[in-house]
């Protein structure tokens, strides 16, 4: 199995996951890359980076083939497709609307081509669709013109109604569990490991939407559901830092159920913050790796959002954007923040894991990536 957790003596543990033939001890670090090219494969490979995580907020390849075919691909550059992000539509499933079951027929066949192709970790949330990340600008400037993104109540026309009119919590509990009780013994089946991002901003409604995955205690909840360790979580460290929640305690609280990392930070809470370069938000970021070092993760970590560099790169509004990722100029999803990102992990990790244990000769699938 690819990953398997437990309890033992009341404290989290998590057993060594192993994605293809790795079997090492210290997180490997991922990326999102868009465009997924062959210049930025090569790139990924030349600054250490050791998997690649597909993603797009609106669909993904529905046949093992079409997965295979992303998967030989990103392994010719010495890398390995760790994971989905985004998942199969299934705006009906979050809401509980007519034509749910259909859309969870074709998420399990996402899964079961998942398991064929070797793909092991579907990340994915459970936001209302109408309205799902958030942000009240993408044009904030911070250290040397960088340019990030924000989000304040103030700002926030939170008047407006989406045709699904007012929803309850409880209702998005109980679509939740009716998703979660007919997707997760197909994903057992098929060895692929669910994981549940928060919703951003993680506050309780949006424009009359209620949203449920908001805090430790519904990851807690969600997880009891249907207690399988293939029900499990994305851990995004900003999301977690905007609940206002001490995160390197929150990842010894729930480290044993998380099966992919998003190293990201803020400055503010859920009502008010700034995404920032990953070393000057709010969170102890070696500390927060030390953290994960207690619970025995040594799955995959990505940066996530990071800030636009203006002269170096275009912002999303002129340039590529990450697909189903509708936001503006400083998306997070740009590319050159990223090595900044890389290289501030992988010396985070050297000095938590050791360099012999974290580096990317331990951990890549070939000793010579593709030149």
């Amino acid at each position: 199995k690819f990953c398997n957790m437990a309890h033992q003596d009341k404290k989290p543990k998590l057993s060594r996951p192993q994605y293809g033939e790795y079997t090492g001890t210290a997180p490997r670090i991922s990326l999102v890359l868009t465009p997924l090219d062959e210049t930025n494969l090569a790139l990924a490979a030349q600054v250490g980076v050791t998997d690649v995580v597909y993603y797009n907020m609106d669909e993904m390849p529905s046949s093992a083939a079409d997965l295979k075919k992303i998967r030989e691909h990103v392994e010719s550059f010495g890398l390995r497709l760790a994971a989905v992000e985004g998942g199969p539509k299934m705006d009906k499933i979050v809401q509980g609307e007519d034509g749910r079951d259909a859309q969870i027929d074709a998420y399990k066949k996402c899964i079961e081509a998942m398991g064929e192709a070797g793909v092991p970790i579907l990340c994915y949330n459970f936001m209302p669709w109408s309205f799902r990340v958030g942000r009240t600008s993408y044009s904030v400037d911070i250290r040397g013109g960088a340019v990030s993104s924000e989000w304040r109540d103030k700002d926030f026309d939170d008047s407006v109604r989406y045709p699904e009119g007012e929803t309850s919590h409880d209702e998005m509990w109980e679509n939740l569990a009716y998703f979660l009780k007919a997707v997760v013994p197909v994903a057992e089946r098929c060895g692929v490991y669910l994981a549940m991002h928060p919703d951003d901003p993680p506050i309780p409604r949006v424009r009359g939407l209620a949203r449920i995955m908001t805090s430790p205690e519904a990851f807690e909840r969600m997880c009891s559901i249907v207690d399988s360790p293939h029900n499990g979580i994305t851990f995004c460290q900003g999301c977690f830092s905007e609940m206002g929640v001490d995160v390197p305690a929150t990842i010894r609280r729930l480290g044993h159920k998380v099966h992919f990392v998003h190293f990201r930070d803020v400055i503010g809470t859920a009502n008010n913050f700034l995404e920032t370069f990953q070393d000057e938000g709010q969170t102890d970021m070696h500390a927060a790796m030390q953290a994960w070092k207690d619970v025995g993760f040594n799955g995959i970590i990505r940066p996530d959002h990071v800030p636009l560099l203006p002269g170096i790169e275009e912002g999303h509004d002129v340039g590529f954007k990450a697909r189903g990722y509708f936001s503006g100029r400083a998306s997070g999803y740009t590319m050159m923040g990223r090595l900044f990102a890389v290289g501030y992990m992988r010396g985070l990790l050297d000095a938590v894991f050791g360099r012999a244990v974290s580096s990317f000769k331990a951990t890549c699938l070939h000793a010579h990536p593709k030149a």
